[in-house]
């Protein structure tokens, strides 16, 4: 897996092989999913997995929609595990059926 620093925080992100996989294939750039985290509209704990999501609305492959990252937090680090596109009200549906707790 890859290592790097965030600026300022002393966090370290490290990038899953299924992360660095799906970007891949999807055509996201890695900054991209830094971008998402640092700035994301909002970060939610996913019950269901137990994971964090990090969600960002922004034109993606021409279109804007939301983006979503989903990580794992462990002491002074933070794995990205994936990202993707959310579908049209994905991100609504998961808050109001309490799947995603905002943080």
């Amino acid at each position: 897996m890859l290592c790097k620093d965030v600026k300022g925080d002393g966090l370290k992100i490290t990038f899953s092989r299924h992360f660095i996989e799906r970007n891949t294939l999807r055509g996201i750039g890695k900054d991209v999913a830094e971008k998402i985290f640092s700035e994301a509209d909002g970060h939610y704990l996913d019950s269901q997995t137990n994971t964090f999501v990090a969600v960002k609305r922004m034109v993606f492959k021409g279109k804007e929609r939301d983006v979503g990252l989903v990580y794992r937090k462990a002491q002074d680090e933070i794995v990205f595990i994936t990202i993707h596109p959310l579908k049209d009200g994905q991100k609504k549906n998961r808050i109001n059926s309490g799947r995603w707790e905002n943080l």
